[in-house]
């Protein structure tokens, strides 16, 4: 039996992509895990920002019941709004992107699924993604479900441009995407046809699994590489970090997903009962 999960993969993939002087976002679990894992690793100079009102150089501590990320703020240093924008501007920041639709040229969409004046589903809105979009050399993305419904022909609604014919014509290379990880392997973006390549494919996965989960004709290269799985120190400390196990609400849904709320839930309530238990009069 395998040591690790699909979702420790994942987490593993994305932390490899980490690396340099940058300040890294925690928006996600998986996203502040990757960035925790890589800080722990191979990139000890990475930043790991939660949020502006939390600071920069946090430990992130994925939870439910106290907002998205508990974080330990007396090791934090402040932010504005500014500080991060100069941080994007600059090419110093990484985020690690979930979207809702991704598509051949790897544009994406956080915006709405379904057309925009009918929407069948309105999402978050394009929030930063412009801006990453535009000025940072790495435009990293992650799937927990590599679907025809997330890995489109095109996307809905362009969120973030990829490499359309707008960015070859006014953006150039900078902000276009880089990475691609989901839980059926890692592809990246080719410059030159602008399309998206599998790069390598996870233990077991075939490529005609690869091919009927895209919502596009993709070419698996003959003799392509099997993902490097993470090792028993990454998976420990992925493991530790995230305790109550909340990374695995991202891959859920229905259910499941309400079912494994609610455990974490109460190991959660357990948990902080315990550290400050209530004063009896």
């Amino acid at each position: 039996m395998s040591h690790y999960t699909i979702d420790e993969l994942i987490i593993t993939c994305m932390a490899r992509e980490l690396h340099g002087e940058v300040l890294v976002s925690s928006v996600t679990a998986l996203g502040a895990l990757a960035a925790h894992l890589a800080r722990s690793t191979h990139a000890p100079e990475l930043a790991v920002l939660s949020t502006p009102e939390s600071g920069m150089d946090v430990t992130a501590l994925p939870t439910l019941t106290l907002g998205q990320f508990l974080t330990d703020n007396q090791r934090a240093i402040p932010l504005t709004m500014e500080d991060i924008f100069d941080a994007i501007f600059s090419d110093r920041f990484r985020i690690w992107i979930n979207p809702a639709q991704i598509d051949e040229q790897g544009s994406v969409n956080i915006s709405v699924i379904g057309a925009w004046d009918k929407p069948k589903v309105a999402l978050v809105g394009s929030r930063g993604i412009p801006e990453d979009t535009s000025h940072l050399s790495q435009g990293l993305y992650y799937l927990t479900q590599h679907t025809p419904r997330s890995v489109v022909a095109k996307v809905d609604f362009i969120s973030g441009a990829g490499w359309t014919e707008e960015r070859r014509k006014y953006l150039g290379a900078h902000g276009a995407p880089t990475r691609l990880v989901t839980d059926l392997g890692v592809f990246g973006f080719d410059p030159a046809s602008g399309r998206m390549v599998v790069q390598s494919l996870h233990h077991g996965v075939t490529p005609e699994r690869v091919q009927q989960q895209t919502g596009f004709p993709i070419q698996v290269p003959a003799g392509v590489g099997t993902t490097e799985p993470p090792t028993e120190d990454e998976v420990r400390i992925i493991r530790a970090a995230d305790p109550l196990e909340v990374r695995k609400l991202e891959a859920l849904a229905g259910p499941d997903a309400a079912e494994k709320f609610a455990e974490i839930y109460e190991r959660e309530r357990q948990t902080l009962h315990a550290a400050w238990p209530r004063r009896r009069h």
